[in-house]
């Protein structure tokens, strides 16, 4: 098999959780952290019975980013303790995504759970190409951030992983949270 890095851009990130928001953000401020923007979130997942996401480590979601929705698809997670993946994520035409949910339903895809969120966005970009953090405030679960760069090669991937290590850790960030957002939800919602 080739190496998916070839193929698909992959998403590096550390998700922790922020027990101190406001001193999170006096840190940004302290490394330069330019805030690029602020979101609001609703994330639709989706799954089909005769694919088990758990089982493949995938995951298939509409996105609501603000007005815009989005469809992205992540692949398998690799080894180690940042959350590895391929992602693809492309945008859907304004006033499409009840047809999108209609072509999902027909090909026997069944909504999964819903998660919302706001999130605050800032480049790390003065630390490392392409960094981002976000601050997200996740709808019955609590407030996190994510540090994570987005690469095109293995090459790239083995300069993001201590790069995102070493911002987590001028952030203050130290427990990383390995649950996914969803999962997280789902078991409030028990």
């Amino acid at each position: 098999m080739a190496d998916s890095a070839q193929h698909y851009p992959i998403e590096i990130e550390g998700k922790y959780r922020v027990d101190d928001p406001i001193d999170l953000l006096a840190r940004l401020d302290r490394l330069r952290a330019e805030e690029l923007e602020s979101e609001s979130h609703e994330d639709h997942y989706l799954r089909h019975p005769a694919r088990d996401f758990k089982i493949t480590d995938e995951a298939l979601r509409m996105r609501r980013v603000n007005d815009q929705w989005l469809v992205t698809y992540k692949g398998p997670r690799r080894e180690g303790p940042l959350k590895t993946r391929p992602e693809i994520e492309l945008p859907l035409a304004p006033g499409t995504q009840e047809e999108w949910m209609r072509i999902w339903a027909s090909l026997s895809f069944e909504p999964v759970g819903v998660v919302r969120k706001s999130r605050r966005v800032f480049s790390l970009a003065k630390i490392h190409p392409g960094m981002t953090v976000t601050l997200d405030e996740v709808h019955q679960i609590g407030i996190f951030a994510e540090v994570e760069c987005v690469v095109h090669s293995d090459q790239e991937l083995a300069a993001a992983e201590p790069a995102i290590a070493s911002a987590a850790g001028n952030l203050g960030l130290s427990f990383i949270e390995k649950r996914s957002y969803l999962s997280m939800v789902l078991e409030q919602q028990k």
